[in-house]
């Protein structure tokens, strides 16, 4: 075995590749067209299984497909492709404040929003209770319903805070590079421009490692 691979596996493998370019030079034809082979090394099992026929409805593999290129997989998913997440530097150190920070506004009572950027399968999983959830997607797309929901949270705020005082708005995400984009789109809306929106730097992540220890890790 080498750096995880059983040559044995690969060397089966290997012949019967072999073995349909020769029938295929000889002019017999390929076994295996429109079928996937799978072998189980480990049960000296062989299963093969046909495979489906485009679909016209598919945009990557109908006659003239719409999909032509390959997906950015971090737009797509909402997520980095690896766990080792590129941090983004989007804001000054003044339009973003620590979780601990951030923690410490909640204690003191002070008026403001907390948007929550996930997607709803992350926050499915775990979530502030007091936050409000718009995902980031929504927010790019500037969806009209969600437009309606963060303008009510937001004048909700007012009616609580002090006559003429603002509602600060902090962004909080998983990793903390959906944030920081968020608050960029939140900050380029004309009916926004005169409240305070922050990127919240520790996010998530960091609100279970410094402030709650039972709040659920993914």
């Amino acid at each position: 075995m080498d750096s995880g691979v059983l040559g044995a596996v690969t060397g089966v493998l290997g012949c019967l590749q072999v073995l349909e370019v020769l029938k295929t030079a000889a002019g017999l034809g390929p076994s295996y067209s429109g079928r996937l082979l799978l072998f189980d090394a480990l049960q000296r099992d062989f299963h093969c299984i046909r495979l489906r026929r485009r679909r016209p409805d598919c945009a990557a593999c109908r006659e003239r497909p719409t999909m032509t290129d390959l997906q950015d997989y971090e737009s797509f998913c909402g997520s980095s492709a690896t766990d080792k997440c590129r941090s983004l530097r989007l804001l000054s150190p003044e339009e973003r404040i620590s979780v601990i920070d951030y923690k410490r506004l909640l204690d003191s009572g002070s008026p403001h929003l907390l948007l929550d950027v996930r997607p709803q399968v992350e926050v499915d999983i775990c979530r502030l209770p007091h936050a409000l959830h718009i995902p980031l997607k929504r927010l790019e797309w500037r969806d009209v319903d969600s437009v309606e929901v963060l303008g009510e949270a937001i004048r909700e705020g007012k009616r609580g805070a002090q006559e003429g005082a603002s509602v600060p708005i902090y962004v909080i995400c998983k990793l903390g590079n959906n944030s920081q984009k968020a608050v960029k789109i939140l900050q380029s809306w004309a009916d926004l421009d005169s409240l305070t929106v922050k990127d919240v730097v520790g996010r998530v992540m960091a609100w279970a490692a410094k402030i709650n220890g039972k709040f659920p890790q993914y």
